[in-house]
């Protein structure tokens, strides 16, 4: 019975926490720090009742571990705040659950794989809502890279055309082309994020784990480095503070619905690895 109401509590948070990715692109921390709380003590209470520890130190040892991974996703600038806190309370939730053998690494399995094709088609909706601009934007891209990268190219794969063994040939020519294909995908990505992602907000309207893309110095002291994972309440309120009107920031896609997906898929498809392998 316990197992069902924690499942149920996860997917009413996963539901209203997607709604709220797609609205604002943001998941509220009270959601996810309820999530986590509830999840600890509903845990606590019924260890302490029936004296099955598993369920409350399992949840404990989750919530360790996917912090450790949330963080790297954060840190990385993969995921949000929010979403690195939902994985978190996810973890709380679904740590130890009896009549779920393994719940919780399917879910985290089915996420990443449900995100990797969610983010792949993001991306073909957002070059097909504007090409033109996108293009525009990589030709650009592709003419500041293209002659450096040629060279370098060049110096690599001629020398490999002399080396006699014929499958140790096609296995180096191979590896240059996949290394030229994975720069054109870097370069067709910093193109779409230019062109739909990245914009210029008022100070105003900025919220703690925004992603501003400049330095911002006041009065030549650093206040924010572009490389950090987020901003904090503390730079906001001196942005505040000393007037600073705009900045430019990027946004993230509403990544959590993926969530959503990987944990219905999980009751439906536990090993969905194995359609990719």
């Amino acid at each position: 019975m316990i197992d069902i109401f924690l499942l149920t509590l996860g997917f009413i948070g996963l539901i209203v926490a997607s709604i709220s990715d797609i609205k604002t692109r943001e998941v509220p921390d009270w959601l996810n720090y309820s999530l986590i709380a509830s999840g600890l003590g509903i845990r606590l209470i019924y260890s302490l009742i029936t004296n099955i520890w598993p369920y409350f130190l399992y949840a404990v040892f989750a919530l360790i571990v996917v912090f450790l991974l949330s963080s790297l996703m954060y840190y990385t600038k993969q995921w949000g705040g929010g979403d690195a806190k939902l994985l978190m309370a996810l973890a709380v939730l679904f740590a130890y659950l009896p009549s779920q053998k393994l719940f919780l690494i399917k879910l985290i399995i089915n996420i990443l794989l449900v995100g990797a094709v969610y983010g792949i088609l993001y991306s073909i909706y957002f070059i097909i809502k504007k090409p033109r601009q996108i293009q525009k934007e990589l030709t650009k891209s592709i003419k500041r890279w293209h002659k450096t990268s040629a060279i370098i190219l060049l110096l690599l794969i001629l020398p490999s055309l002399f080396i006699p063994n014929q499958t140790i040939k096609l296995i180096i020519i191979s590896a240059l082309l996949i290394l030229l294909f994975h720069q054109f995908l870097v370069l067709l990505i910093k193109a779409i994020e230019k062109v739909h992602l990245c914009k210029t907000i008022p100070v105003s309207k900025l919220t703690e784990g925004d992603w501003i893309t400049k330095d911002i110095y006041i009065n030549k002291k650093l206040i924010y480095k572009k490389s950090s994972p987020g901003i904090e309440k503390e730079q906001i309120a001196l942005l505040k503070k000393y007037q600073i009107k705009t900045v430019p920031i990027k946004e993230g896609i509403p990544f959590v619905p993926a969530f959503l997906i990987g944990f219905i898929l999980t009751f439906f498809i536990p090993n969905l690895l194995e359609i990719f392998i």
